[in-house]
């Protein structure tokens, strides 16, 4: 009895965790248990396959002599015919990876092909984070919040392939802790970047952290890829997709987008310069955090993901599931996320939004059959506030310890910055200009400065005796003696001489 209350207590995470899990698997597959947290929008119902057939459907395509869109052949042939699905948008490296693998079974089987990977791949890599951080004290904590969070059901739920950028990502991520700069964290981080093009926003980070190889080598990778395939035509629908998205304004929403950009644009009728200066003025901000050296790079990229969720154009509720591998290996490696206020905000996180209430209550939701139960504009609100509140604290709650330090460093940085521009002279001031204290003689010369001098002895001269001398009030010597004009006015003897006018 002793021995089981021993491994409960230091495993009883772990245990609830994998159950947990094994229940998400058991509904997607047969019970449909959770469903009831997700809005049938989201879930897919009515059009079920509507993203997960774009890959075996680009794929058999290609390799029938098609289109990597995944269009039916002449005569209508397609690989999952009697399934609706979206044009094909994932990169085509990908696709021939993954979708080819997939277009080897049937339309009704691949979806649980593609399941099953995923399942073991999960536990995979949660039992390499544990192993790799065993001695950590909040280990179980993170590795429960991967394997619980309900955005991974959605996940699930939805036959996405949101997975596979997850994967990569967080195996990058312990690797980077682990073991520093290698090689194969970046080559997760490409193969991520195949994936979903999300990780370019973690290039400023991964520069500034000394990280740059990884950066560079993963940018150059894609885009030289990328340009192979789009040099043969193949690959154009896809550069074509990734310019349309960053074209759109941000009005997407509701039924389905999560973001905080979508809820501003639906609330206020603000001009398009503030929600775009809002969005710059979040993206400065994060960018100065992450080169701060007392920021973290896990942290670093917390803070990159939640700029991601916030204003990307078209971010669902299964992309929230990002956020709990994220938070895993801040849990394990940042202090500030192991106070009992950040743990009990990461728990929020990795909850559902509050559709369920809505729908126990009635409240702005629809039973539309077929389609399933839909939340309506002001249900959608609630939706989004209930995932970013949890959010917010969290960030204000990791956020809370380093507000002091950075400005203290910041204005210990200023004042060393001043002294040494005091040094070296560098910015601010002005040049002294040295004022003389003897006259400034007139610019002439020759035949001009003759006639000038000359002048200014015949006025002398003309003047009344009575009137005293000006020139000894203002241009005497120390002495007292009287400077003669000749003397206060050197001239060559040339110039002295007085050509006589012709009348």
């Amino acid at each position: 009895m002793e021995e089981i209350r021993h491994r409960l207590k230091t495993y009883g995470l772990y245990y609830l965790g994998v159950c947990i899990y094994i229940l998400f698997l058991v509904s997607v597959v047969w019970t449909g248990w959770f469903n009831v947290f997700f809005s049938g929008a989201a879930l897919h119902e009515g059009a079920k396959g509507i993203d997960f057939y774009q890959l075996p459907n680009g794929a058999w395509a290609f390799w029938h002599g098609g289109s990597l869109t995944g269009d039916p052949l002449p005569g209508g042939v397609q690989y999952a015919r009697p399934n609706f699905a979206n044009s094909n948008v994932y990169h085509p490296l990908f696709t021939l990876t993954v979708g080819s693998l997939l277009a080897l079974f049937s339309p009704e089987q691949s979806p649980y092909i593609w399941l099953g990977i995923k399942a073991i791949l999960t536990l995979l890599l949660v039992a390499y984070f544990v192993w790799n951080f065993r001695e950590h004290k909040y280990v179980g904590l993170a590795a429960f919040i991967i394997l619980t969070n309900f955005s991974n059901y959605l996940e699930l739920a939805a036959w996405q392939f949101h997975f596979a950028l997850n994967f990569f990502l967080f195996l990058m991520l312990i690797l980077l802790v682990k073991k520093g700069s290698g090689m194969w964290s970046g080559v997760c981080y490409i193969c991520g970047m195949f994936v979903k093009p999300i990780g370019i926003l973690l290039i400023p980070t991964l520069i500034l952290k000394g990280r740059w190889k990884q950066a560079l080598i993963g940018v150059g990778c894609f885009g030289a890829v990328t340009l192979l395939y789009l040099s043969g035509g193949v690959g154009k629908y896809y550069t074509d997709n990734l310019i349309t998205n960053f074209n759109l304004s941000g009005t997407l929403g509701p039924n389905q987008i999560i973001t905080l950009s979508a809820l501003l644009h639906y609330r206020t009728q603000w001009p398009d310069f503030i929600y775009h200066a809002i969005q710059d003025i979040v993206l400065a901000v994060i960018v100065f955090l992450g080169m701060l050296k007392r920021i973290a790079l896990p942290k670093a990229a917390l803070f990159y993901i939640t700029y991601f969720l916030c204003f990307y154009e078209q971010v669902f509720e299964y992309q929230w599931s990002t956020l709990a591998y994220i938070l895993a290996i801040c849990i394990v490696t940042c202090s500030e996320f192991q106070t009992r206020r950040t743990i009990f905000c990461s728990i929020l996180t990795v909850l559902p939004s509050c559709f369920v209430l809505l729908n126990l209550f009635h409240i702005d939701v629809q039973n539309l059959g077929y389609l399933g139960m839909i939340p309506g504009a002001t249900a959608w609100e609630w939706m989004v506030l209930s995932k970013f509140i949890p959010l917010f604290l969290l960030l204000g709650s990791v956020l809370a310890p380093d507000i002091q330090p950075v400005w203290q460093q910041m204005l210990a940085f200023w004042k060393a910055l001043r002294k040494i521009n005091q040094q070296l002279g560098v910015f601010g001031g002005d040049v002294q200009i040295a004022i003389s204290s003897m006259p400034v003689q007139p610019a002439l010369t020759g035949p001009e400065m003759g006639m000038l001098a000359a002048q200014q002895t015949l006025f002398w001269q003309e003047l009344p005796e009575e009137v005293p001398d000006r020139r000894s009030d203002t241009h005497s010597s120390q002495s007292g003696e009287e400077i003669a004009p000749e003397e206060l006015y050197p001239l060559s003897p040339s110039e002295t001489e007085i050509e006589p006018t012709q009348m």
